[in-house]
């Protein structure tokens, strides 16, 4: 049985030119979500100015990799930079970004806990585009 989070649950922002929203499992738990609401007031800032400023922007507008880059061009994953915290995510359909899972980097280059975690929002990737196409992400989705 999925559990459906409330649309205010998920959805973290409304931009005018892109939606973002937190990725949730199955089971109705928001990981990124639940890593955001550990961090310190600064950092959720940090992540919520950086969202705002993406979603904000004119569609097609070329971003500043300092806040957001492609970590994985074949999973087709990116990442939101805010300060050592990175957020993975994908964009799809309807205008929207997913964020899927975080963690701290810890040095300029990729370890085994960076991979890991990016290979995790690969899978949450393919979770994410597999329900939706059963129709069975979105709670009121026929």
């Amino acid at each position: 049985m999925i559990i459906y989070p409330r649309p205010e649950e998920y959805l973290f922002y409304e931009g005018t030119s892109l939606r973002v929203e937190w990725y949730y499992t199955a089971a109705g738990r928001l990981p990124a979500y639940e890593y955001f609401l550990a961090l310190d007031e600064a950092d959720r800032e940090r992540l919520k100015r950086i969202v705002r400023y993406i979603a904000d922007a004119p569609f097609g507008m070329i971003l500043p990799k300092t806040v957001y880059r492609i970590e994985d061009q074949a999973g087709k994953i990116y990442a939101f930079k805010a300060a050592a915290q990175r957020f993975f995510n994908f964009t799809t359909e309807g205008r929207r970004i997913v964020i899927t899972n975080a963690h701290r980097k810890h040095s300029q280059k990729m370890g085994r806990n960076d991979r890991e975690e990016l290979a995790s929002a690969v899978r949450c990737r393919a979770d994410y585009l597999r329900r939706t196409q059963e129709g069975s992400y979105y709670e009121n989705e026929d």
